[in-house]
């Protein structure tokens, strides 16, 4: 695949994107590029390919994602420079590649109607700064299906209050969306579209597959609120040097507990809840064992969300309407996905029991030590560089924003 870098994006081509919501690349790969990528995704399908249930070429959307990017077949166009340079010119910061994903839709599929692809629970649409990489394999025409968009729809979602530690959206109105548009997109063209475009993709008439490159990348300052996907060392070690920068978290092992950082933001100096252990001595975060989230996720994982609710609901009797990740810790057994929480209305005496403690940071740091972990995730979450949204679990975000 080709690897010379373009040059980079004018100046009106960046206020463009942020005015329209989206970008063209035109010729982005090479019609010979394009089409042995589409045939290795189809190859690729007819393996094995999500959901597990349908069987090639039954009328369906197939997908190929996440840790396939192990292929290095599949991994160059996650890294092609053409790409990448324009994620990151209209990003404005460096970026990560939250979500490797090729999508084939065979002969009589039914295409997918209106929407955005904003979505608190998923961990691959809860940043606050991210973008579709999308680059058709074949035309996305009327023959094959076209790919439409609503230009200026991002602008429909409008952050609450900006100068949050946490940023909230308001839930944007469908009945304004401007006309759907056709960019008339070709095999190997580069279609950059902001994650609050609204899009749908009508059926095709052909009787061969449509196929498309659908990557999503999020700025390195905007973590997803539902957490990373977690990509293993096989999707990172496919990458070449210089872009294994891209993958944002990478473990061999599986995500077994995830605890909350609980923040009371009534007082001057922030507080924190944590748990004393009387027979260990130890002081842990609310939480415990989680489990993943199933419902309308389908292959992106990595949330946890829903389940530690649940976990605090039973700990300490709270409601946590929302809560933003902050990072992956490593243990022997496997890995803590920890996200944070604050209010400046919580009942402290209430929640100060059966061994449970408000703490400031430096209360923290002269009991546990300024390195300790709980300490260093109280530094990242404080962090005044990262913007974070309000992640939530799946039953939530369809009642409450999407």
């Amino acid at each position: 695949m080709t690897t010379t870098k373009t040059p980079s994006l004018t100046k009106q081509q960046i206020t463009d994107f942020h005015e329209d919501g989206y970008l063209i690349v035109r010729n982005a790969l090479s019609a010979k590029e394009a089409e042995k990528l589409r045939r290795v995704v189809q190859q690729q399908v007819i393996r094995e390919a999500y959901p597990s249930r349908l069987k090639y070429p039954k009328p369906a959307k197939y997908t190929v994602s996440g840790n396939r990017l192990a292929d290095p077949e599949l991994a160059a166009i996650a890294e092609h420079p053409t790409v990448i340079d324009a994620v990151e010119s209209v990003l404005g910061q460096p970026a990560y590649l939250t979500a490797y994903v090729a999508y084939l839709r065979t002969p009589g599929d039914t295409g997918a109607g209106a929407h955005c692809d904003y979505k608190r629970w998923r961990p691959v649409g809860s940043s606050m700064n991210w973008v579709f990489a999308i680059i058709p394999l074949t035309d996305f025409d009327s023959a094959f299906g076209p790919f439409l968009v609503a230009p200026k729809s991002h602008q429909l979602a409008q952050v609450i209050d900006p100068d949050a530690h946490i940023l909230d959206l308001n839930r944007p109105d469908a009945k304004q969306l401007a006309p759907f548009i056709d960019p008339e997109l070709k095999a190997g063209d580069l279609l950059v579209v902001n994650e609050h475009v609204w899009h749908k993709a009508p059926a095709g008439t052909t009787t061969e597959d449509r196929c498309g490159i659908f990557n999503k990348y999020c700025a390195v300052n905007a973590p997803p609120a539902a957490g990373y996907y977690p990509y293993n060392p096989a999707a990172l070690e496919a990458l070449s040097d210089d872009s294994k920068r891209l993958i944002p978290v990478c473990f061999d092992k599986p995500i077994t507990t995830t605890r909350l950082l609980i923040e009371n933001t009534s007082t001057q100096e922030s507080k924190f809840l944590l748990h004393h252990d009387a027979e260990t001595a130890d002081w842990e975060l609310p939480g415990g064992e989680g489990w993943e989230e199933e419902k309308l996720v389908g292959w992106d994982v990595g949330a946890r969300i829903g389940s530690l609710q649940e976990i605090t609901k039973t700990q300490l009797g709270l409601d946590v309407p929302w809560m933003s990740y902050i990072e992956d810790i490593e243990s022997e057994d496997g890995i803590n996905r920890v996200y944070g929480f604050s209010d400046g209305n919580l009942n402290l005496d209430a929640l100060a029991n059966n061994g449970y403690d408000w703490l400031t940071k430096a209360e923290l740091q002269q009991r546990l030590g300024e390195s300790a972990a709980i300490c260093r995730t109280v530094d990242t979450w404080q962090q005044p560089d990262v913007i974070r949204g309000k992640g939530k679990a799946c039953n939530q975000s369809r009642t409450q924003f999407e």
